[in-house]
């Protein structure tokens, strides 16, 4: 890949990423206070580590993308300060616009560069930005499962829901 067409690949997907980051963060903040420690599952996630999960790897795609390499990730422990959906949402917002502000300025060179992803492969770092969005984009849809398996109200995605018809 040249950086030109880094530069036109990255362009688009940062437009997807910031349109998801909003459903993302409203998706996570529809956990009810009461239900954070839900499973779907008895070998499932909580549905506070999952939403954890979401948005703590896509800050780890972003900050490895930034190094030039990925390394493992963090054993996952939702913080002790993450308390609610609000909270992750919070937070997740407030990594979402830091990281966002700092990758639109990578140069199409930069993310044209192969970056070995846990020293299992190589691909341009813009794939990598790719990547980001569909593990959040499925893992979204996971937890949006979730939410209604809990009786919680499910929010609009790409479209109306159930229980917000027309959105």
């Amino acid at each position: 890949m040249n950086p030109e067409e880094a530069s036109t690949l990255a362009n688009h997907l940062f437009s997807r990423m910031q349109h998801e980051s909003q459903i993302t963060a409203k998706v996570i903040a529809a956990l009810p206070d009461n239900k954070t420690h839900y499973r779907i599952h008895p070998k499932a996630r909580t549905a506070l580590e999952l939403a954890w999960h979401i948005i703590s790897l896509e800050t780890w795609f972003l900050d490895s993308i930034f190094q030039g390499e990925f390394y493992a990730a963090s054993s996952g422990a939702v913080p002790e300060e993450i308390k609610t959906g609000r909270d992750a949402a919070a937070w997740y917002t407030q990594q979402f616009e830091m990281n966002f502000k700092k990758a639109s300025k990578l140069s199409g060179d930069y993310l044209a560069k192969p970056m070995s992803f846990l020293r299992k492969f190589d691909y341009p770092g813009v794939i990598y930005l790719q990547m980001a969005l569909s593990h959040t984009v499925h893992h979204r849809g996971q937890f949006a499962a979730y939410l209604r398996a809990m009786g919680a109200k499910v929010p609009a995605i790409y479209g109306g829901s159930l229980d917000e018809p027309g959105e």
